[in-house]
């Protein structure tokens, strides 16, 4: 039979969890996430122009970004890239959004904010039902193929994003840098390791490789 200590002791470590004094650990949304490149980075202001934009081809959209994009290699264009939760939660939205193509919005506890975790441009094949229960570290679903309707016509990569609160807001941009106070900036709430590195360095994005050989080939 368990002391009234050890009672007591659960009671309290719970409670702290609960209150968001002792951070959860969040998982990682995708392998070597630490290493892939993020051009399209949290509140960097974009427009379609090429100049103000890193993405090439830009994409269509203009404002503040309100999430991260991590990026693919050209290996990994063929290739099936899995993502994962990256914290426990019900799912609030599974299907098709315009702009992100297939999207699976989460809702969870970080930091002991109630949040909605936006994971966009997956393909719709494999993604949990609304109101299912993921795990984090779970797999979410995998990246739809590039310049298809499941990836929204965009690139192939993963568009993250955290929105405080309960309320399902689907925006990956918004218009002012007072609006992105209502999102959490994915890199200050994920872990921070070495095994999210990738081998041999930053991951070069497969578009710009593409990029690298044709000016070499000029």
């Amino acid at each position: 039979m368990p002391s009234v200590l050890s009672l007591r002791g659960g009671v309290v470590l719970g409670a702290l969890l609960l209150s968001g004094c002792i951070p959860v650990s969040l998982a990682e949304p995708l392998s070597f996430y630490g290493g892939r490149a993020t051009p399209l980075s949290f509140g960097l202001y974009v427009t379609p122009n090429p100049e103000e934009n890193p993405i090439d081809p830009p994409e269509r959209f203009e404002g503040f970004h309100a999430g991260t994009d991590y990026e693919v290699s050209t290996d990994e264009l063929e290739e099936e890239v899995s993502v994962s939760a990256i914290c426990t939660g019900e799912i609030a939205y599974s299907g098709f959004a315009e702009g992100y193509g297939g999207l699976v919005v989460q809702r969870c506890r970080i930091r002991g904010e109630d949040v909605s975790v936006i994971y966009g441009h997956l393909s719709l094949g494999n993604v949990p039902k609304q109101k299912s229960k993921v795990k984090a570290g779970a797999r979410i679903g995998i990246l739809a193929d590039a310049r298809t309707h499941e990836s929204g016509e965009n690139r192939k990569h993963l568009h993250l994003g955290i929105h405080r609160g309960e309320e399902l807001d689907l925006r990956g941009y918004v218009q002012s840098e007072e609006e992105l106070k209502e999102y959490i900036d994915p890199l200050t709430v994920l872990p921070q390791t070495s095994l999210s590195l990738y081998p041999g360095g930053v991951l070069t994005p497969y578009w710009q490789e593409s990029a690298n050989e044709d000016s070499a080939s000029d």
